[in-house]
């Protein structure tokens, strides 16, 4: 199907329809700018999985390739940690899908909102989510938009996070069809210095630096850039140091302020390289610290992205 053709709407997919021959539909999970996500079952294996189905009637050829590019993506990737591959395709009326892992719990953002992590805690989702980093940055790919709500918590666990949603995800020194100079793409309150300048040469670093931000988060109440408008974040993330947290919270060693402080450094180069460089560096923090973890921190309110959402392209003005 070329881009732009329209596709079918939601009353052409009705529960009980199957799709691709495979996956019959059942209810409506959520929808998004470019289509739906429906429960359904997937008549080769008898299992229920997720199916995210292409429905936007007004789609552009970056639509079709960020959706080909996440299916693609996750078809490389298999992890713990990563929300688990299924299949994907286009149906004979020409609608892409992508049937992934059906996912029960809630996003760190929800757990954030209704209580605060403990260091322990903290530091256990930080390893969990780098050892997911560790193998997508291995196979060459970046994530580009971690954030609290790209973090689900399977059954509640912090231990079986899996990351989600690599619909802007793209291969380190790859093609560069998707993002042009002078754009930024990801979510503002996350975004890493190079995406704010909306440079193309995006590496794994970024993927570090976003999730500096999330642990700040879990362990300060909030991310270390937050303000009202999005040009004003964008300064802070690229001309501000925020305060450490040793200096907000004193019961967070110092070890774990400085960690977090490396991977919230503005060049990339002074970063941890990768997932696999971050899981070692937290691996040894956790070796060196007591084994009890400080008290859990200020209760999150609200973790300051929610007027800069949803992810998307923006031209830098």
């Amino acid at each position: 199907m070329m881009p732009g053709t329209s596709l079918p709407d939601l009353p052409d997919l009705p529960e009980g329809a199957v799709l691709a021959e495979r996956f019959v539909l059942g209810s409506l999970l959520g929808r998004g700018g470019m289509g739906q996500v429906f429960r359904a079952l997937d008549q080769r294996t008898g299992q229920t999985v997720a199916l995210k189905v292409m429905l936007t009637a007004d789609l552009d050829s970056h639509d079709f390739a960020r959706f080909a590019a996440e299916a693609t993506a996750l078809s490389e990737l298999a992890h713990p940690g990563i929300v688990g591959y299924v299949a994907h395709g286009t149906t004979h009326e020409g609608v892409p899908f992508l049937a992934m892992e059906q996912l029960m719990g809630e996003d760190l953002d929800a757990r954030l909102a209704r209580e605060p992590l403990t260091l322990a805690e903290s530091l256990s989702l930080a390893r969990c989510v780098a050892a997911a980093l560790a193998e997508t940055h291995r196979r060459g790919i970046v994530h580009r938009d971690l954030k609290p709500s790209n973090l689900f918590l399977r059954d509640g666990s912090l231990e079986r996070v899996a990351l989600l949603d690599f619909g802007i995800a793209r291969r380190a020194g790859g093609a560069r069809g998707l993002t042009a100079t002078g754009m930024i793409v990801g979510t503002p309150t996350y975004m890493s210095p190079e995406q704010a300048q909306g440079l193309r040469d995006i590496g794994p670093p970024t993927d570090i630096f976003a999730l500096g931000c999330v642990l700040y988060a879990c362990l300060s109440g909030s991310p270390p850039f937050v303000a009202d408008t999005l040009m004003a974040t964008l300064l802070r993330i690229l001309l501000e140091t925020p305060p450490t947290l040793s200096s907000l919270r004193p019961e967070v060693p110092a070890a774990v302020s400085a960690l977090v402080a490396r991977m919230l450094e503005k060049s990339p180069l002074a970063r941890y390289a990768d997932g696999g460089e971050l899981l070692s560096a937290l691996a040894e923090l956790e070796r060196s610290l007591p084994s009890q973890g400080a008290p859990p921190p200020a209760r999150v309110v609200g973790l300051g992205h929610a007027e800069l959402e949803p992810a998307a392209s923006q031209p830098l003005e």
